[in-house]
Parts: structure tokens; C-alpha cells; sequence
């Protein structure tokens, strides 16, 4: 047996193996796990040349996997105005923010803002064209909402996008109207003109992506499947910091079509499909957007919102365009999947899938559904029998909980994201964050599957909370077994990667509330250090 290249001794090792046992000490060697087990059975593994951390108590787990997350907005985020910064809690503030922008940025450049929420600012809405043309009329602007289905542009970047007063409603999609002038407030597909006038330059990109792995490094995390514009320019960046070496953590690319129009479509035309690439940089699912957000709220739900008796949300296709869009990706050999957000969206999913397979028996599928939120037990039969892999963000409910229970009433709130439900039915539940809609960091996903809380003191299905074991196998195991990688990474064991990830405490022994502040001490992949406090 080869001298460990690594030694973790002293420690509190979850091993998310089929018993989740905990073991003392962990050897590496070279990328991989070289053995799992007492501190008297690892310590002899050691050579002359061999770095030995003592954990002293510690937590070590796999690496910590999110399921879905968008990495470059993550990254770019940094760089656009953080609506969410403390301060930034109106309208006026976010238009102060774009005036100090436009005074240092070259004329028609573009100011982005990322996160704002509208039922959170002073005034109560979204901003609008009028209100950033106020002090940008010769900078392009877009700011993002928290959920990314929304956006808010001023009239430069309007125009630069062809939509003026006369430009219809697209399918898919809405403009914010008021004296028969479009107010730049642009829903789910209306927002696609902008956005592609809006496209970040390649350097930007190549940024965002450094940017964005900095961040998960940091937060313990190895893998991330990205779940929406990495396939694409990002895609080709990723490429170059891969073949560099600069790019070190794991990525699963999905590629993405809408209505408006993404390199989904053309990626299933190109011959490429799920696991084309290397364990650093795979092309993933193929993914379909079928309706919006859960807090929009524009998520397509079966009966009209507890808080709009008028509106039950924006749904992007007729079944008969989802199901061929599905057949095609699912025939190519893609896994598929799609964002589904309310009950009648997961419901025409399934269908689309089921028809699918039913024309074209295949083996081994693991289709997903992103979010899969608003989930009752009919649906939850559905992703049962058909073998559906859901990937559900447990995080979402501290910063949109309180909107949920408001905008769906509380039958509705508590049957989101059912985890526990589905887990206990047999199926494999992914963790996740969709980040940057809200906060990357994994443990404060682990945090939130275990407590359900929102921000406001209340807690949304307390009974699909899940216990701690089962919240770490959700963001380590269940995650590579969502990109048909459980047989090489996800759970601490002999011959597997050595994506690991050291905490500074014992897990076990901190209350859930404070997990998601809990540090870092170390992140490893492929056997690197590739963050250390």
C-alpha cells in the first residue's frame, strides 16, 4: 500500500456510507481515498513525506455537493449592486446606488443590481425605467430580482433590446404596464431580449466563474451543478480555467431552454450529451423552464393564489410543446429535467416525462425536477413511481417562508419542498441552494431541511423536517447520485475522490440555528487543499 499523501487523525468522520458510520481518521493518496477507520489503523499510513492534520474533535465530511446553483451569477453578483446590502431597503436607495455607478462607469456601459425584493423595499414595488432614467439615461440598467425571474430595466437598456410601448407580451411572459407605457418590470420570458443585449463579455465571465468557486470553496463545497447559464460563452471559459488548472471545483453543466430561446436546443442538436466532458467539467442535464418563482409569485400553480384569487402564475408551454421538447432531449440521451415551481407545472412535468419514456423506453433515467415545490401527495405518488431525482433548496424557506404562507395559504406552504415525505417513500432527494437567489453556502441549506424556519419566526411542513444525518446526505450522497456519480464521490469511502470537507467544530454537537455561521477549516478536492482558514 502507497504512503498517504494526506492524514486526518482525531476526528469526527461522517462517512454518509449506507450505515452513516463514523469513523476516526481518514488516509489519502493522491485523489483518492486510500483508507477509512481508527486513528490506530490510519497513523501507520503516514511516510516521512505525509502532511498529518490532527482534527482534534472536528467534523470531517464528504465534500459538500449543491445540486442546483447558477456558479457565474454567483460570482458576478459581487460585481453588481447588492440590493440585499444593509441600506439598500428602497427604491431610493437602489437609484442612489446607480447614480454613484453612473458617475465613475463609462457611458454605455451597463449597471446591473442583483437581488432585490420588491415586497421588502419601502415603496412596495418593483423599480422601474422611470426611476433609473432619473439618474442613468446614457447607462444601460438591469437589476435582477432575488428570484431571477423577474428584472427591471431602464429605457436605454429597453430600447438597445428592441421593446418600446408597443411590444407585446411574449408567450411565457409580462411587462409591467401603466398608461399604456411598458415600465421596464419584465416577467420570466419578457425578460429575454434584455438579457441577451445584457450578456456579460468573456472576461466577465471567466471572472464570475473564479469568483463564484472562491466563494463555494470557501464554504466547503466541491461540486455544483450548475443549473442554468454555464452551457454557453461560460461553458467555453470554463474550458480554458479547466485546461489551465484554474478550475477546481466540480462542475455538472446543464443546458437550458425557455421559450425565449437558450442553448438547450442546440446543445441536444449537437450530438453531446449527459457526461460528455471529465470529472472536473461534465456536461449535464438538458432543462426545461416551465413556469416562475416561487416568491415572485409567478410559479404556475393548479388553483389561483391564497393572495390573488385572479392569478395562478406564468406558464411557459402547452403540454404538447413540453412533451416535444422533453421526447427530444430524452431521445439524444440526455438526462432530463425541468424548473417546476407550482403543482400544475410539476404536473405537466411528469406527464411530459412519463410520455417520453413511454415512446422511448430507456433505462437508468434519474430525470430530475428542479424544485419541485409546491408538491401534494398526488404529485408526490407521480415522482415515486416514475423514478423522478428532485432537487429541492430547504434554504429558501428563511427568506421567502413568510411570502409562501401569504401568497399559496398554509396547506399549500406546508407541502413545499415535502422532503422528509419523499425521502421516507424511497426517493433520493438532492440539497441545493439556486444560488445567487439566495445563500450559497451548503450548510445553511443543511441548516434549513432540518428546521423549515423563516425569517419572520415561523416554520413551513414542520413535519418534512429531517434529522441531521439525513440533511448531510442530501448535500454529499444525494447529490452525486443526481449526476449518476454515487460510485465515486459523495460518501467517504475506500477508492472514492477525496472531495472532503473539514468544519471547525463537531456538527453534532452545535444547535441547528447556528450551522449555516458554522466555519470552514478546510476544503479538498481530488485530494488538493484548495481552502484552508
Amino acid at each position: 500500500m502507497p504512503d498517504a499523501t494526506i492524514v486526518f487523525v482525531n476526528g469526527r468522520v461522517h462517512t454518509v456510507d449506507s450505515a452513516n458510520s463514523v469513523a476516526e481518521a481518514v488516509a489519502v493518496a493522491g485523489d483518492r481515498i486510500l483508507a477509512v477507520g481508527s486513528n490506530t489503523s490510519i497513523r501507520p499510513l503516514a511516510g516521512a513525506g505525509t502532511r498529518v492534520v490532527d482534527l482534534a474533535g472536528r467534523t470531517l465530511l464528504p465534500g459538500l455537493i449543491d445540486s442546483h446553483c447558477h456558479l457565474v451569477g454567483v460570482g458576478t453578483a459581487q460585481r453588481a449592486i447588492d440590493c440585499k446590502a444593509p441600506g439598500n431597503g428602497s427604491i431610493r436607495a437602489l437609484v442612489e446606488e446607480v447614480r454613484r455607478r453612473a458617475a465613475t462607469q463609462p457611458a454605455g456601459t451597463w449597471i446591473r443590481g442583483r437581488g432585490y425584493d420588491q415586497t421588502r423595499l419601502a415603496e412596495g414595488r418593483h423599480p422601474n425605467r422611470f426611476d433609473f432614467d432619473a439618474v442613468s439615461p446614457d447607462h444601460p440598467v438591469i437589476f435582477t430580482r432575488t428570484c431571477g425571474h423577474i428584472s427591471a430595466a431602464n429605457s436605454l437598456a429597453l430600447k438597445l433590446a428592441g421593446i418600446d410601448d408597443t411590444t407585446p407580451d411574449p408567450p411565457g411572459g409580462r411587462y409591467d404596464r401603466e398608461g399604456g407605457r411598458n415600465l421596464g418590470v419584465c416577467y420570466e420570458n419578457a425578460q429575454g431580449p434584455v438579457q441577451r443585449v445584457a450578456q456579460l463579455s468573456g472576461p466577465e465571465l471567466r471572472e464570475g466563474i473564479l469568483l463564484g468557486q472562491e466563494a463555494y470553496l470557501k464554504a466547503g463545497g466541491t461540486s455544483v451543478h450548475d443549473a442554468g447559464g454555464f452551457v454557453g460563452p461560460a461553458f467555453i471559459q470554463g474550458q480554458d480555467l479547466n485546461t489551465e488548472g484554474k478550475l477546481k471545483i466540480r462542475v455538472y453543466a446543464f443546458g437550458t431552454d425557455s421559450a425565449g430561446g437558450r442553448p438547450g436546443s442546440a446543445l441536444v442538436a449537437s450530438g453531446v450529451h449527459t457526461g460528455f466532458g471529465d470529472d472536473r467539467l461534465m456536461v449535464g442535464a438538458y432543462k426545461a423552464i416551465t413556469d416562475g418563482s416561487t416568491s415572485g409569485p409567478t410559479g404556475a400553480t393548479r388553483d389561483p393564489y391564497a393572495s390573488n384569487s385572479d392569478d395562478s402564475g406564468i406558464l411557459y408551454y402547452g403540454q404538447q410543446e413540453l412533451d416535444s421538447m422533453l421526447l427530444a432531449a430524452h431521445r439524444a440521451g440526455f438526462q432530463v429535467t425541468m424548473h417546476t415551481v407550482g403543482d400544475r407545472a410539476i404536473e405537466n412535468g411528469l406527464n411530459g416525462l412519463a410520455a417520453a419514456q413511454a415512446a422511448f423506453p430507456r433505462e437508468n433515467l434519474r430525470h430530475r425536477l428542479e424544485h419541485c415545490a409546491i408538491c401534494p401527495p398526488d404529485l408526490q405518488r407521480r415522482v415515486r413511481l416514475q423514478g423522478i431525482v428532485p432537487a429541492m433548496q430547504p434554504a429558501f424557506f428563511w427568506e421567502f417562508g413568510d411570502g409562501y404562507i401569504v401568497n399559496y395559504g398554509r396547506q399549500r406552504a406546508d407541502w413545499m419542498f415535502p422532503v422528509k415525505s419523499l425521502l421516507d417513500a424511497g426517493v433520493i432527494v438532492a440539497g441545493s441552494s439556486d444560488a445567487p437567489v439566495t445563500d450559497h453556502r451548503p450548510l445553511f441549506g443543511i441548516e434549513q431541511a432540518m428546521t423549515r424556519a423563516t425569517s419572520g419566526g415561523d416554520i413551513c411542513g414542520p413535519d418534512e423536517r429531517v434529522d441531521l444525518d439525513t440533511a448531510i446526505r442530501m448535500y454529499t450522497y444525494n447529490g452525486a447520485y443526481a449526476q449518476f456519480q454515487e460510485d465515486r464521490k459523495g460518501t467517504i469511502e475506500l477508492g472514492k475522490f477525496a472531495d472532503l470537507t473539514i468544519l471547525s467544530q463537531d456538527i453534532a454537537r452545535i444547535p441547528p440555528t447556528e450551522l449555516r455561521d458554522l466555519p470552514i477549516e478546510m476544503t479538498v478536492i481530488n485530494g488538493e487543499v484548495v481552502y484552508e482558514a
